[in-house]
C-alpha cells in the first residue's frame, strides 16, 4: 500500500514519509544493496497469522554479505546481531529504547511509529509526542539510540517483515529486572491498555490514547 492510500484511510494521524527531513533527529537512511538477504528472508520467513515473532540472532542472515556491510558501516566492527521480526500488528501498545543503534530493513512496506528519549517524563511516555513514518520495501534505517520504538505496524493482510541489527547480546535475560530495564539493553514501558505486558512485570508508563493504523 502506497503513503498516499494510508494517509487517507487514517485522516487523524499525520503519517509521513521516511524521507521527510523530520525524521533527522530520529535516525537516517543506510545506503546498501540488500536485495540478496530480502529475497531470503521473503523466501524462508513466514509472518505468523496472529501476532509477532522476534528472531534476535539468525545466523544465515547474519552471513550475507551486505549485513556484514551494514554492521561495519553503522556499529564500526562492534559485535552485531542480525534477526527477523515478523507478524501482523496494527497498533503502538509500548514503547522500548537501547544504547547502541537499531538498524532495521524493510522486507515488506510498513509504519514505524517513533518518538524522543528526552522527551520521557521519569518513566514515562505521551504517546500523543509520537510521531509516525511510512517505510517502503527495500528502505535501510538506521533508529538511533534515542530513539524510541516498538514493534512495526503492518500495511497489508499478508503482515510485516523486517531484518534487526543491534549490539549483540541486547535482549538477553537478565537475573533481575531493574525498573524499567527489563533485558539487557531494552528498556521498556507498556501502554495503559496493555494489560498482557503490564501483567508480566512491565511498567505502564505509555500514556495517552493507544495509536492505531489501518490499512483498509
Amino acid at each position: 500500500m502506497d503513503l498516499k492510500t494510508l494517509q487517507g484511510l487514517n485522516p487523524h494521524y499525520s503519517i509521513k514519509s521516511i524521507d521527510d527531513e523530520s525524521f533527522q533527529t530520529f535516525g537516517k537512511r543506510i545506503d546498501e544493496d540488500v536485495n540478496d538477504v530480502i529475497a531470503y528472508v521473503s523466501t524462508n520467513v513466514h509472518p505468523p497469522k496472529l501476532g509477532t515473532c522476534y528472531q534476535p540472532s539468525v545466523l544465515a542472515i547474519e552471513q550475507f554479505s551486505s549485513i556484514q556491510k551494514i554492521s561495519q558501516k553503522v556499529y564500526g566492527y562492534m559485535d552485531v546481531m542480525a534477526g527477523v521480526v515478523s507478524g501482523h500488528n496494527d497498533v503502538l501498545n509500548g514503547v522500548e529504547y537501547h544504547q547502541g543503534s537499531e538498524t532495521i530493513i524493510a522486507a515488506t512496506d510498513y509504519i514505524l511509529v517513533v518518538g524522543h528519549i528526552w522527551d520521557m517524563k521519569g518513566n514515562t511516555y505521551d504517546s500523543q509526542m509520537c510521531e509516525i513514518f511510512y517505510v517502503p520495501k527495500g528502505t535501510i534505517v538506521e533508529c538511533y539510540s534515542t530513539t524510541l520504538h516498538y514493534t512495526p505496524i503492518c500495511v497489508s493482510d499478508e503482515g510485516f517483515l523486517t531484518i534487526c541489527l543491534l549490539l549483540k547480546g541486547t535482549g538477553d535475560v537478565l537475573k533481575q529486572r531493574e525498573g524499567i530495564l527489563k533485558k539487557k539493553n531494552k528498556w521498556f514501558i507498556a501502554h495503559l491498555e496493555n494489560q498482557e505486558k503490564i501483567k508480566s512485570g512491565d511498567f505502564p508508563g505509555l500514556m495517552g490514547n493507544l495509536i492505531r493504523i489501518k490499512y483498509k
